[in-house]
């Protein structure tokens, strides 16, 4: 869930994708990420602050520890990644936006990342990490548009081009949650290129360089 500045995207549900693509694009699960619209802008960070290491109160969630997710993103995401992200906690309690469930929030303001104890969506390990890395890819995109307009504006016209792509062969997202906005189009992107590649690779090549290229710096994970 992104708690956005200025711009304004909405909330969504997650899809968790891990297994070979259906034909047509996947429905989303109960998990859902919020986009909380604020007016006050963020609070500049005196120096450029890393959750790396403030990771508080997944023991509570009986499926993970700090320790453990502390081992994981350091294995698996780019450190860098998490640059100005002040704290990633668990909350032992469900959350809803517009009466929707919703399993993870990222807040600008704060810089901050929740994951929620949503039990219709979160049903192991893996629904977690899945929430976990969508809410790690609003904080890379937040950075983006701060210090890199141009990129921006390309990851914009590819979501432009996916909601064309989309209409004419019903392909283009990798999840019917990614239509939302291009924030949310932004972060399952992110995850399905860290935990589904191969998903990616067949809804969206394009996505899916843009991704490698720019974000990743080459880098590519393993289906």
């Amino acid at each position: 869930a992104l708690a956005e500045a200025p711009l304004t995207p909405t909330a969504t549900p997650q899809p968790t994708t891990t297994s070979l693509p259906p034909t047509a694009t996947p429905e989303p699960t109960a998990t859902g990420t919020r986009v909380v619209t604020v007016t006050v802008p963020p609070t500049p960070t005196p120096t450029r602050a890393n959750c790396e290491d403030d990771i508080n109160n997944f023991e509570a969630s009986g499926l993970i520890t700090n320790e453990q997710v502390q081992d994981y993103l350091r294995r698996t995401i780019p450190l860098d990644h998490l640059e100005n992200c002040r704290e990633i906690r668990y909350i032992p309690q469900q959350a809803a936006a517009h009466g929707t469930a919703i399993s993870g929030t990222f807040i600008p303001v704060y810089r901050e990342i929740y994951v929620y104890a949503n039990t219709a969506s979160l049903r192991g390990v893996d629904d977690l990490l899945d929430t976990l890395v969508h809410e790690v890819g609003h904080n890379v995109h937040y950075n983006i548009r701060r210090d890199n307009f141009a990129l921006d504006v390309e990851w914009s016209a590819l979501y432009q081009d996916s909601l064309k792509t989309y209409r004419e062969t019903g392909m283009g997202f990798v999840s019917t949650y990614a239509q939302t906005n291009k924030y949310e189009d932004f972060a399952e992107t992110y995850m399905a290129y860290v935990r589904a590649p191969e998903i990616l690779k067949y809804y969206n090549l394009n996505k899916y360089e843009f991704m490698r290229q720019h974000i990743f710096n080459g880098f590519e994970y393993e289906p």
